[in-house]
């Protein structure tokens, strides 16, 4: 399935230079047919591919996030996010606390990405001490991510090793216990959108995070 086109590349480049509700609101039928309606069918679509998954996840209209921007404390008093993007998680609910399904589509093409994102300080202790207890277990899914070509990103890692873990510095898996993310991306291009391959690449990104999912989930 593809309900993506070019005018779905055009709007969101012309949202970045006019980011503003007169020209949101001129275009907004372009927006709802080429951007809402078919990002909103993506979802649906991957939620009945994933629905044997080990873990099934579940997404569609009501887990997409909104394009109004909250401004209230921020400089920037741009409106509206320039990308469209929505969530396939375990209960179908965008508040999930368990692993997830990130999909996000800007001007330029877009990714997904599975896994835990941004976790707080409260569910990253668990996550942490379930590495350490668990740790052949672990073996077995950076072994699994491996074999899929995959790997944990490491663009939200500390720099050093987090606090009350010091003493695992010499761990083998020090350094996934730096993440504040466990998550696996997977770049999607323009064309990828244009030809719907998106939604097989979505569907295999997400069926090869399935072994850190299934390790993680009881974590958090």
């Amino acid at each position: 399935m593809t309900g993506f086109t070019q005018d779905s590349f055009k709007f969101l480049a012309g949202l970045k230079s006019n980011n503003d509700r007169d020209w949101f609101n001129d275009n907004k039928s372009v927006f709802t047919t080429k951007l809402e309606a078919p990002f909103a069918e993506l979802l649906e679509a991957l939620s009945d591919r994933l629905s044997d998954a080990l873990q099934p996840l579940r997404g569609g209209k009501s887990t997409m996030f909104r394009m109004n921007r909250d401004v209230r404390f921020s400089n920037d008093k741009s409106p509206y996010k320039t990308a469209v993007s929505g969530l396939l998680t375990p209960s179908g609910k965008k508040a999930e606390a368990n692993g997830v399904c990130y999909v996000h589509l800007d001007a330029t093409g877009g990714f997904s990405a599975v896994g835990y994102y941004s976790l707080s300080p409260k569910q990253l202790g668990p996550m942490r001490d379930a590495i350490i207890d668990r740790a052949d277990e672990f073996d077995d899914v950076m072994a699994k991510l491996k074999r899929a070509k995959r790997r944990l990103s490491d663009d939200d890692m500390l720099s050093a090793m987090p606090r009350g873990f010091s003493q695992h510095a010499d761990h083998r898996h020090a350094d996934a216990l730096k993440l504040k993310s466990l998550m696996i991306v997977e770049t999607l291009p323009k064309s990828a959108w244009l030809s719907g391959d998106v939604v097989d690449r979505i569907e295999k990104l997400a069926r090869d995070g399935m072994p850190l999912l299934t390790f993680a989930q009881p974590a958090c």
